[in-house]
C-alpha cells in the first residue's frame, strides 16, 4: 500500500492531466471527484483511490480493473470484476467478493459487536406483569448469575429476575420492612464483595415523606442471601432495624454508586455536588447502627451536578482502576484514576461518629465525553465504554478515548438509566419512565 502511494504521488507530481471537480482529488488520465485519486484512466469519488481503470468510491481503492466501494475496502483482479464493499474488506482476482471491516473519514465502520448492524431489541420486564415501578438500576448478581437485579425507585424495593430471557423466567418483589430508611428512593445499587450489595437513595430521608428532611442518608450495606435479605428482623417492633447490614450518611441525594473492593465504594453524591469513597470496613450485625469504623474520603475536586429524578451512574474499570462517571447535569462522561490523590485535612462528619472523614486532594481526572443531553446509565465491555441518554433513549458506545463508535435508539424512548451487560455479553438496560426491563439483541 505504501508503495502504491508513492506511486500516485509521483504520477501526481509529473502530470497535469485529468479533470478535478475538488480541489482534493488528482487525478492522472483519470477522474476524482470529492477527494478521490484516480491514474490510469480510473474513476475516484469519496476519497477513493483507483489505478488501472479500476473504480473507487467511498474512500475504496481499487486497482487492476477492480471496484471498491465503502471504507477501506480493497479489490484488485484482472478481469476488473472484484468488487469489496464496507471497511477493511479484500476482494482479489475476477468476480471476488468481501464485506465488513472497519474504517474512518467517510469509510464503513464495523459494527459494534454488541449492537450489530441491525440489533433488534427484547422487552424483558414490565410494570404489570413484573411489579417495576421507576427501576433505576440493574445488575447481574456475580454469585447466582441466573438472578436480574434492579431497583425501583416508587417502592424503595428490588425486583429480582430468575432465569430472565428465557421460557422459565420468573420475577419476585423483595422489600425489607424498613426500606422507608435504608432504601429509600433507591437510584443504583452495586455488588460487592461476595455476599453483598449496596444501595445509594436520592433521598434527603423522609422516611417516605412522613416527615421533614434531616439528609441524614447515603449508601447502605445488604446481604444477598435471599434466606436473610428482607428476611431478618422485619417485625415492626424489633428493636434492629431489618435486613440490612451497615449504612453511612454523608451523601444525601446519592445518584450513582460503583464497587471498589471489599466494602468499599464510590458515590456520587448529589447534594454536594462531587464524588465521595465510603469503606464501611466490618459490617454491624444485621439492622445494627454501630458506624465508628467508617472511613469516608470527599473527592471534592471531582465536581458531579445532579439532574434531579435522573441518576449519574458509575462505572469502575478494575484493571486499569479508572472510574468512569455519567455527570448528567452537565452532559458529560468524566474519567476518574482511582490510584491518584493523596489525603487533605480532616472533615467533621455529620450526625454519626467515623474513624475517618477527610478531603483527598490532587486527583487526575478528566472529561472523557461531552455533548451529551443527560448522560445516565454507564457500562463497559471489551474495552467500550456504553453510556445510556436519558433524554433521546440512545445507547451511545465509546472507545476508551472517548470517540464515538455508533449508537442506538431503544424503543422505548426517553427514559432510559442503569446499563448492564449480562453473563453472555449482551447490553441490559431499564427505562424508568415506561417501567422496562429490556435487552439489546445484535443483529
Amino acid at each position: 500500500m505504501r508503495l502504491s502511494l508513492i506511486f500516485l504521488a509521483m504520477l501526481w507530481a509529473c502530470t497535469d492531466k485529468g479533470s478535478i471537480s475538488d480541489t482534493a482529488g488528482a487525478p492522472t488520465d483519470g477522474t476524482a471527484t470529492g477527494g478521490g485519486t484516480a491514474t490510469g484512466g480510473g474513476t475516484a469519488t469519496g476519497g477513493g483511490t483507483a489505478t488501472g481503470g479500476g473504480t473507487a468510491t467511498g474512500g475504496g481503492t481499487a486497482t487492476g480493473g477492480g471496484t471498491a466501494t465503502g471504507g477501506s475496502g480493497t479489490a484488485t483482479g484482472g478481469s476488473g470484476s472484484g468488487t469489496a464493499t464496507g471497511g477493511s474488506g479484500t476482494a482479489t482476482g475476477g468476480s471476488g467478493t468481501a464485506t465488513g471491516g472497519t474504517g474512518t473519514g467517510g469509510s464503513t465502520p464495523a459494527p459494534v459487536p454488541e449492537f450489530g448492524s441491525s440489533p433488534t431489541f427484547t422487552v424483558i420486564g414490565t410494570g404489570d406483569a413484573d411489579r417495576l415501578r421507576m427501576p433505576r438500576d440493574l445488575e447481574f448478581n456475580p454469585d447466582r448469575p441466573n438472578e436480574l437485579w434492579t431497583v425501583n425507585r416508587l417502592t424503595d424495593a428490588t425486583v429480582i429476575f430468575f432465569d430472565p430471557g428465557t421460557p422459565s423466567q420468573t420475577s419476585d418483589e423483595v422489600k425489607d420492612a424498613y426500606a422507608n430508611h435504608f432504601m429509600e428512593e433507591a437510584s443504583s445499587f452495586a455488588f460487592g464483595a461476595e455476599g453483598t450489595w449496596a444501595s445509594c437513595h436520592e433521598s434527603r430521608n423522609t422516611y417516605d415523606d412522613a416527615y421533614p428532611p434531616n439528609d441524614f442518608m447515603g449508601p447502605a450495606l445488604w446481604p444477598h442471601d435471599l434466606d436473610i435479605y428482607a428476611q431478618v428482623n422485619q417485625e415492626w417492633w424489633s428493636p434492629l432495624g431489618g435486613s440490612h447490614a451497615d449504612m453511612l450518611h454523608q451523601s444525601p441525594l446519592c445518584m450513582g454508586i460503583a464497587h471498589v473492593a471489599d466494602n468499599a465504594y464510590f458515590v456520587f453524591d448529589g447534594m454536594n455536588g462531587n464524588l465521595v469513597y465510603y469503606d464501611f470496613q466490618v459490617p454491624h450485625p444485621l439492622g445494627a447502627d454501630d458506624h465508628s469504623d467508617g472511613i469516608v474520603h470527599r473527592w471534592s475536586e471531582v465536581e458531579l451536578t445532579r439532574l434531579e429524578d435522573v441518576p449519574g451512574h458509575l462505572e469502575l474499570d478494575e484493571a486499569s482502576g479508572l472510574l468512569y462517571i455519567a455527570d448528567t447535569g452537565t452532559g458529560r462522561v468524566l474519567e476518574v484514576d482511582t490510584a491518584s490523590g493523596r489525603g487533605g485535612r480532616n472533615l467533621p462528619p455529620f450526625a454519626e461518629p467515623l474513624e475517618e472523614y477527610r478531603v483527598w486532594e490532587d486527583v487526575d481526572q478528566r472529561v472523557l465525553v461531552e455533548g451529551l443531553s443527560e448522560p445516565s446509565g454507564v457500562a463497559l465491555h471489551d474495552g467500550r465504554l456504553f453510556v445510556s441518554d436519558h433524554a433521546t433513549g440512545e445507547i451511545v458506545a465509546f472507545d476508551l478515548d472517548g470517540v464515538e463508535l455508533d449508537r442506538v435508539t431503544t424503543p422505548e424512548g426517553p427514559g432510559i438509566m442503569g446499563l448492564t451487560v449480562g453473563p453472555e455479553g449482551q447490553l441490559w438496560y431499564v427505562n424508568g419512565i415506561e417501567d422496562v426491563v429490556g435487552r439489546v439483541d445484535p443483529g
